[in-house]
């Protein structure tokens, strides 16, 4: 891979879980800090990547397994000219919970890794043939089994349940995460967030950011951005979602958008 080689990504949805895949190479592209609505999985193929998880940074390069859960604060840059081509699945995690881990869990508890990125190179290859064969059957049944196995296999290696922590903050910013996640189309202000956390606004973006790993408001447009993804999945027509998500306009929309997801909202609701 060379630097002059073009900037591409391909994007498909399928029903079983609720998939989607994305095939990319991006060397333009800087994802600023956001987090999905879904599981992430995938494998880099070439160049590498830096991504931000939890305080530190990380590089992820060919043959690298990529494992992020839901709502998991990262960002995704590269470290050269050339980029990084990877290939991503984005799974519910509901029907995760109910099909891969049989129902063990509620519908919303949230699963972790015991790191982002990982080498392991069996499992990549067990990744990248899944993610083909996804793409390629026509059969439901084939790619409902194709999911299962593998994810099933990716949690056994690398994943662990999701800790308990225990600290006032923490606690807080829960409840902080949690107006933000039900009321994100409203432009709520510091002072009503700092009143249900009982912090002051400065002290509740320290905290915030240092639990999230983004300030308030920058979680607020990821989960604008992740309820507009619902909406697209829909069919909603592009102003309309725009409006229901929160955004100024369109075009604020689209700018968000694309830097979560990496293409635009119309490239999504066409797939």
């Amino acid at each position: 891979m060379t630097p002059h080689e073009k900037d591409f990504s391909r994007f498909l949805r399928i029903p079983e879980g609720g998939c989607e895949l994305l095939s990319a190479r991006y060397s333009q592209q800087h994802f600023g800090r956001h987090a999905h609505d879904r599981y992430a999985f995938g494998v880099i193929t070439h160049g590498v990547e830096k991504l931000y998880y939890r305080g530190a940074h990380h590089l992820g390069g060919s043959g690298t397994v990529v494992t992020l859960s839901p709502g998991e604060i990262h960002d995704g840059v590269p470290v050269d000219q050339a980029g990084w081509v990877y290939r991503m699945l984005y799974v519910d995690p509901c029907w995760l919970n109910e099909h891969v881990l049989a129902g063990r869990h509620a519908s919303q508890y949230v699963h972790l890794f015991r790191a982002p990125m990982s080498d392991d190179p069996a499992l990549a290859r067990c990744l990248l043939s899944a993610h083909g064969r996804l793409a390629d059957s026509l059969l439901p049944l084939e790619r409902e089994t194709l999911l299962v196995e593998t994810l099933a296999a990716l949690f056994e290696r690398h994943g662990h349940d999701l800790a308990r922590p225990g600290r006032p903050e923490r606690e807080a910013v829960r409840r902080i995460r949690r107006r933000l996640d039900q009321e994100a189309e409203h432009n709520l202000s510091l002072e009503t967030l700092g009143l249900d956390a009982g912090m002051d606004p400065l002290y509740l973006i320290r905290v915030f950011k240092r639990e999230v790993g983004v300030a308030p408001h920058s979680y607020q447009i990821q989960k604008r951005v992740a309820r507009a993804q619902v909406l697209l999945r829909l069919g909603t027509d592009l102003a309309e979602t725009a409006l229901a998500c929160g955004f100024f306009d369109q075009s604020h929309m689209t700018r968000a958008f694309k830097k979560v997801v990496g293409v635009t909202p119309a490239a999504f609701r066409s797939r």
